[in-house]
């Protein structure tokens, strides 16, 4: 805000603005006029609170007033309230109303409007706790808080004189201190209605006194394990509250003389048995029940009878079994492992729910009338159930059905008489039954947990007492159990009044300073009323119960008379009701109904039932039903009872130093962010919160030390530094500041420790103090800054030499020894950068100096893809040594030797002898074994190819002798050409020259015999079968030219004509053959001719391209046959490769530029299934065939280069996978650098030093005394608080809230990267050797949270990694919640751990398989094509020069297409094959045509 006139606005600390002058040097709370904007001048004034039904009061500007008094108020929420012209409206401020106190007695209007409107604020900000002096009030968040961690309990455990938030833990830690300190007994009285959270902040205690006390035996957790305990027996659902304890109890936590806990006891109060019969709709009975019915082991459901929830009147009625928030399985199992723990034994928890089975059984007995003279009687109807409840409660079927049907009257000196009872009255009977049998049961239980925990005996001990007691209850129906909480409540009213009293006038008479007495409300009379005798209300209706015909009307006709009619001024006598009572109660009037208060007041069995009970086989019903206890004792009362309960606590309470807390329930739906506050403002009236705040306001609530008052506003008045005495000093200070400020202080009191001052005082030294802070400040800052700077220097100063001396001694132990030294530097120096690449580099030579001095003596042949990566990594990092020469020399010479053997296997497969004389002389040179299978078989080879070149000699001998001689046949000779056949076939030629004369040697021997037999149309076939395959000389010539002479001219015309037609290439061949030697001239012939030099050059060029699979000469080849219409399979099958090769090109160099495997291998198949040769298919399979490891480290150049981080990271992930394979045994656990040494680790703890280094890595149950990695010692504490998170949530130390155990963690691992491995470790730690399954369940959930929150650092990574990998093998999610969180965006807020464990399985980020995106288009192709056409068909430089004119350029063939082809060969060929063949005769050529075939 800018300034104006001089004025400016400033903020304190908590944010509340001021305002100061800088020109008249005033200063002030209130906005001045010049500062405000015109809606807030407007609202200046006018300003009110007003009551309102739901929200107690509500704030705002009346726009309007009425006639008949009422007022319209404009809320700052835009609504508009109208007030009850009765209503009193109260100024309100909006300053005031800014505010946040934490302390209501500090605030400077203490009204119950701002203490409303203060803790609904707080309320809305999740501050939940709020202090009234030494009070805390508790308002229930009805949802879970992250207030409860082991860190915030060492925070306040350890606060010393630090002010922190007011908290449970506050109220306990103050009791504790005041154990140790003032060596006084403590108490901590925790009140409030049901629901309010009383015992939650009882838990909350007790947790605190376990983790700061600790004990020596454990103790202190069987303390926290009798909670479920208790809570399932003695808690239920209301409508109020899911988990109400319906009874009262006060527990009392001894501390032995070293103040460690050494036991505890528990009292307990007031049972609400009435819940056994009858609960309202929508409440539920005891938990227990419910959860025995979920829990229960198969056996105990068959022997106790057990069903579901809706077979049992006792727990079916009320319409509510389960609740959303609570595990009834669970919890059953929660509160056996109690038991157990707390030393229970088999039987005694046996018997516990065998009796807990026989109460709810009890409930589904059915009574009928039961026929008998002139009364009514009752009986069982249901017999089998009735056997079930007697075996279990271990009695007859018949004592049990006649202790529940009659009642045995005793007449004094006269014999007992059985009256019957109708079947109502039975059934409350057995009802009554129940609840004594429960009501004894639960006290057993209190009794035997107090067994477990009794501190020892004859020791003295310190005790601290927690008591959780019922709120103060007004309900539309008050009875009996209402009367006694009530009178309990103004016990404890009374105690608290004048315990607060004491404390203010104690402190003012011990500062001698001058104060007004404070009159308090004593509400003796009230106590008077209920409890003292002779007519005392609980007095006579013990009396009542006694006496003859007494009963709940002459009771209440008894205290009418006594107290009626103004006799007392708390009691009320009703006009209009027979059976009221009111009594005026510190809280308010209360309106009680006499109805059932005899028969509550009893509480007893009728002696029929007793005998019943006492003779019972069942061992724990013996013990609640002693046979000597009823005889020898009067019964008690429960009124009496309570009373000298009470009575008892109040002497307790009266010995020790009390503390108290006051639970609120802001709303009665129990819903998060709901306050409603006329619900809140009676139950502070409730619990005496406003008469506490009058007699603080009264006196003076703002107090300090004159030493904290020196050092808070001392520095306002430095003239106070020459003045002696600390009295004198504070009397300086505020005359001082009364001079400068001209504000009067005469009203501080300084007392003879402390000053002492009231609201307005303390606003104006707050003023005053705000104001010179903010001048200051800037001063300070820049001072700060310029030392902070210095600091900064002088340390990067003194470490650089560290860093140079360690890069020059090149040393690991050196670098790390250096960086360690620099690790807290602010920036990090070029040193600081050369010395970790140095470091890395140093550790890379040693890595690769180890691997290969592990490689070198090996066989190279077995380690030869390790050797070769640890070569690659040595020539990356440009490292050479000896060692390093020697493993590349013999890489190099075992590469060179797998090479020479591929070659030989090629060479000897394919039967090639130049090749095989090579690579023989490569292996000779390699020094390769001359035995060696590989090179036996290639020397074989090249001598049965010297052998076959014989063969071929002979063959081709045989072929130039025995032709027919001038078409004479006889002279045809087949002898030599057999014999050479046959030996050929025998011998079995393999080269390619040896098959080739083989097939053409069989075709000379067919023609021969063709012609010897005078075959000509089989003659034919072999003719077309050597021109196919490009076969000729003279012997084929004469041949080809005596066939041709026996074709007649017209037939020949003919077969041309329909040759042409149909572009068949053989036929064309034929007869224009026959028609050379035929000397025909016709045009036909001409056209035939023309077309044949087409479709064979054509053909040749399509093979020629198809054999070369080169896209030009497919392109090209494809193009000349469609220039002519010339279409056929074979130039189908070319046009098909054209498209596969441009395709399968596309996609090499698409492989190659993505570097994706699986595009790569595709590719390399399709080229090899085409037999497509390119320089870039060379490349892909060269990469193909190199290690995974380079492989991926290629990938990873790649994917950078295409500036793709997704991809990037995928393959880091894969090429970690491969180093793991590998090198996985580097990163074993125990051998991570950062671990302390066992020596080092349990020197934090005086004893038991042994124990510790033992169990140092492995799972233990108690906390550790330090850090597991070197930490500083911040870093260190924080980390032994959350290894408590670990315990409490793993359910190896009881602790609440596991949920907010598991968050804390997670967010100060996140909040703190210091910490990080650390906490990685710790959970190792307590993987390790764990033999609870449940815990080592939780343990990897929690291990779950912490690897979707924040990453390891990058030292330990690897060794987590290791970790997971061995202890869940095969469970990728752990690896993908690591890999997601290292690689993946860094997390700014921890997640949601309640959703983490609601996720049934996990989606991880960074999918490892997944594809990459490849866009083709993007790819450009570079054709580096290695084949080429053979020169006799124009070679690699093809032309359209010596193309064959196509048949429409001559206009002989009409339907022919345009051609615009180049490159086909000379038509020669074919034009001068029977130039040398003579005329046939006329004869002749007529025989000749005779047998052309057709």
């Amino acid at each position: 805000m800018a300034e104006v006139d001089g004025w400016k606005e400033f903020f304190t600390a908590d944010g509340i603005p001021y305002y100061f002058n800088a020109g008249t040097q005033e200063t002030s709370w209130d906005k001045p006029d010049c500062l405000k904007t015109e809606e807030e001048m407007e609202g200046d004034g006018d300003y009110f609170w007003a009551p309102h039904a739901e929200e107690g009061y509500v704030s705002g500007k009346v726009i309007q007033t009425y006639m008949d008094g009422s007022k319209d108020l404009l809320l700052d929420s835009g609504e508009i309230h109208t007030t009850h012209p009765d209503d009193e409206l109260h100024p309100a401020s909006k300053m005031m109303m800014n505010k946040n106190m934490d302390d209501l007695v500090q605030m400077d209007e203490i009204t119950e409007q701002m203490i409303t409107h203060n803790l609904r604020k707080r309320f809305y900000n999740d501050q939940i706790y709020t202090n009234i002096g030494t009070i805390l009030i508790s308002v229930n968040p009805f949802r879970r808080l992250p207030l409860y961690t082991p860190s915030v309990i060492d925070d306040y455990a350890h606060r010393g004189k630090r002010q922190l938030p007011p908290h449970v833990f506050g109220i306990a830690e103050e009791s504790y201190r005041g154990l140790v300190e003032m060596e006084k007994n403590q108490s901590i009285l925790i009140s409030g209605e049901s629901g309010a959270g009383k015992t939650e902040a009882t838990k909350q205690c007790l947790m605190f006194f376990a983790e700061v006390a600790g004990s020596v035996s454990g103790v202190e957790q069987n303390i926290l394990l009798a909670n479920p305990i208790l809570e399932a027996f003695g808690n239920a659902k209301t409508l109020r509250n899911n988990n109400s304890s319906r009874f009262g109890k006060l527990i009392s936590v001894h501390f032995d003389q070293q103040m460690r806990i050494c036991g505890a006891d528990t009292i307990n109060y007031l049972l609400e048995k009435s819940r056994i019969a009858y609960q309202l709709q929508g409440e539920r009975n005891f938990h227990v029940f419910y959860q025995i019915l979920a829990g229960a082991p198969d056996e105990w459901r068959s022997e106790f009878h057990l069903t579901t929830p809706d077979d049992y009147m006792l727990i079916n009625q009320s319409g509510c079994i389960e609740l959303p928030d609570m595990d009834d399985a669970a919890e059953f199992t929660e509160v056996l492992e109690g038991m157990r723990n707390l030393a229970f034994s088999e039987q005694e928890i046996h018997d516990v729910f065998q009796i807990v089975a026989g109460v709810m059984h009890l409930g589904n007995l059915e009574f009928g009338k039961k026929e008998s003279k002139n009364v009514d009687a009752s009986r069982i109807t249901n017999r089998d159930q009735l056997g079930i409840c007697a075996r279990l409660l271990g009695v007859s079927d018949g004592g049990l059905e006649n202790a529940v049907t009659t009642r045995l009257m005793e007449i004094r000196g006269q014999a007992a008489t059985s009256i019957p009872l109708d079947p109502v009255k039975a059934r409350d009977a057995a009802m009554a039954l129940a609840k004594q049998v429960y009501s004894k049961l639960f006290d057993w239980l209190v009794m035997r947990i107090n067994i477990s925990m009794a501190p020892p005996k004859g020791k003295k001990t310190s005790v601290i007492s927690v008591l959780d007691i019922f709120g103060f209850e007004i309900f539309d129906l008050n009875s009996f159990e209402q009367l006694c909480i009530n009178f309990a409540n103004e016990k404890l009213q009374q105690h608290f009044n004048q315990h607060t009293f004491k404390l203010e006038e104690q402190l003012y008479r011990a500062e001698q300073i001058k104060y007004t007495h404070v009159e308090f409300i004593d509400n003796q009379p009230m106590l008077d009323l209920i409890e003292k005798k002779p007519k005392g209300i609980l007095v006579t209706l013990d009396e009542e119960i006694v006496v003859p015909k007494g009963s709940d009307q002459t009771f209440l006709q008894k205290i009418h008379k006594a107290h009626g009619q103004g006799k007392h001024p708390n009691y009320f006598q009703p006009l209009k009701s027979r059976t009221d009572f009111v009594i005026n109660h510190y809280a308010g009037d209360v309106t009680y109904c006499s109805d059932g208060f005899l028969e509550k007041n009893k509480d007893t069995l009728n002696k029929d039932v007793i005998d019943l009970l006492e003779g019972s086989t069942q061992g724990l019903i013996q013990t609640l039903f002693p046979v000597s206890a009823a005889k020898k004792t009067r019964k008690v009362s429960l009124g009496g009872q309570f009373r000298q309960q009470l009575t008892d606590l109040m002497k307790t309470l009266n010995i020790t130093e009390p503390h108290y807390i006051r639970c609120v329930k802001p709303n009665p739906d129990k819903a998060a962010q709901d306050f409603r506050g006329t619900m809140c403002l009676e139950q502070l009236r409730y619990a005496g919160v406003f008469e506490a705040v009058r007699i603080r306001q009264t006196g003076y609530p703002f107090r300090h030390s004159h030493d904290d008052f020196r050092k808070r506003y001392g520095f306002m008045v430095p003239e106070h530094k020459s003045v002696k005495g600390a009295k004198a000093i504070c009397k300086a200070i505020l005359e001082g500041l009364s001079g400068t400020s001209k504000m009067d202080f005469t009203a501080c009191q300084i007392g003879n420790t402390r000053v002492l001052y009231r609201a307005p005082e303390h606003r104006n030294l707050e003023l005053l103090r705000n104001v010179a802070v903010e001048k200051i400040t800037i001063v300070l800052q820049a001072w700060q800054r310029r030392i902070i700077v210095h600091r900064m220097v002088k340390r990067l100063l003194e470490i650089r030499p560290v860093l140079r001396q360690a890069i020059r001694t090149r040393t690991i132990a050196a670098l790390e020894a250096a960086l360690k030294e620099s690790a807290d530097a602010e920036f990090e120096i070029k040193e600081i950068i050369d010395a970790k690449a140095l470091k890395r580099l140093v550790e890379a030579e040693e890595r690769v100096t180890a691997t290969m001095e592990g490689l070198v003596s090996q066989d190279p042949e077995r380690v030869y893809d390790q050797l070769q990566a640890a070569v690659q990594e040595a020539e990356e990092i440009n490292f050479s040594s000896s060692l390093v020469q020697q493993c590349r020399d013999i890489y190099e010479l075992t590469t060179q030797k797998r090479v020479c053997r591929k070659e030989l296997e090629e060479a000897t497969a394919n039967s090639e002898r130049p090749r095989l004389e090579a690579a023989l002389a490569e292996a000779d040179r390699l020094g390769m074994s001359s035995t060696s299978p590989l090179v036996s078989a290639a020397r074989a080879e090249v001598d049965r190819i010297i052998k076959e070149e014989k063969v071929i000699a002979a063959l081709d001998a045989a072929m130039a002798s025995g032709a027919s001689v001038d078409w004479d046949h006889t002279t045809i000779v087949f002898d030599k050409l057999d014999a050479a056949l046959k030996e050929g076939n025998a011998f079995g030629c393999k080269t390619a020259d040896g098959k080739r004369r083989m097939e053409e040697a069989q075709l000379i021997r067919d023609i021969r015999r063709c012609l010897y037999e005078e075959g000509w149309k089989e003659l034919g076939t072999f003719l077309k079968k050597c021109i196919n395959i490009s076969f000729t000389n003279d012997e084929v010539s004469a041949a080809q030219d005596e066939l041709s002479h026996k074709c007649a001219v017209d037939d020949v015309l003919e077969r041309l004509q329909e040759a042409i037609a149909a572009f068949d290439q053989d036929s064309l061949a034929y007869g224009l053959e026959q028609a050379q030697r035929l000397q025909m001239d016709q045009q036909e012939v001409h056209d035939a001719r023309v077309l044949l030099d087409q479709i064979t050059h054509c053909r040749a060029i399509i093979e020629a391209a198809v054999t070369a699979v080169d896209e030009d000469q497919l392109r090209e080849s494809v193009a000349y046959a469609d220039a002519f219409s010339y279409n056929t399979d074979e130039i189908e099958n070319a046009r098909y490769l054209l498209s596969e090769v441009i395709r399968v090109k596309k996609d090499l160099a698409t492989g190659l530029h993505y570097f994706e495997r699986e595009v790569m291998d595709k590719a390399v198949a399709d080229a090899s299934a085409i037999n497509l040769q390119t320089e870039v298919r060379d490349e892909v399979e060269g990469w193909l065939a190199v290690s995974d490891e380079k492989f991926l480290q290629q990938q990873l150049k790649t994917a950078n280069k295409l500036h793709d981080p997704a991809r990037a990271i995928r393959i880091q992930i894969k090429m970690k996978d491969l180093y793991f394979e590998s090198h996985g045994k580097m990163f074993v656990f125990k051998q991570y650098g950062n671990l302390r040494t066992p020596d080092l680790y349990a020197k934090a703890k005086m004893f038991g030093r042994d124990k510790l280094k033992l169990n140092m890595l492995v799972w233990v149950k108690e906390p550790i005394p330090t850090s597991l990695t070197n930490l500083n010692s911040v870093h260190a504490k924080q980390a032994v608080k959350l290894f408590k998170n670990i315990l409490g949530y793993m359910g190896d130390r009881s602790l609440s809230y596991p949920t907010q155990l598991a968050q804390d963690f997670i967010e100060q691992g996140l909040a703190t990267p210091e910490i990080r491995d650390e906490l990685y470790c710790q959970l190792i730690k307590q993987l390790t050797e764990n033999p609870n399954p449940t815990s080592v369940g939780k343990g990897w959930q929690l291990m779950e949270f912490a690897l979707q929150t924040f990453a390891p650092g990058d030292d330990f990574a690897n060794y987590l990694e290791m970790v997971l990998r061995t202890r869940k093998p095969g469970e990728q999610k752990y690896l993908d919640m690591l890999h997601d969180t290292q690689y993946g965006p860094q997390k700014m807020s921890a997640p949601s751990v309640d959703q983490m464990i609601g996720k049934t399985d996990y989606k991880p980020q960074i999918l490892v398989d997944a594809a990459t995106e490849i866009n083709p288009d993007e790819v450009v192709v570079v054709d580096t094509s290695k084949a080429a056409l053979p020169p006799s068909l124009g070679g690699a430089a093809l032309s359209l020069a010596n193309a064959p004119v196509p048949p429409a350029a001559m206009g002989s063939v009409a339907s022919a297409t345009p051609l615009s082809v180049a490159g086909a060969p000379d038509a020669a060929m074919f034009a001068g094959m029977g130039s040398a063949v003579p005329p046939p005769s006329a004869a002749a050529a007529a025989s000749v045509a005779a047998n052309i075939p057709p």
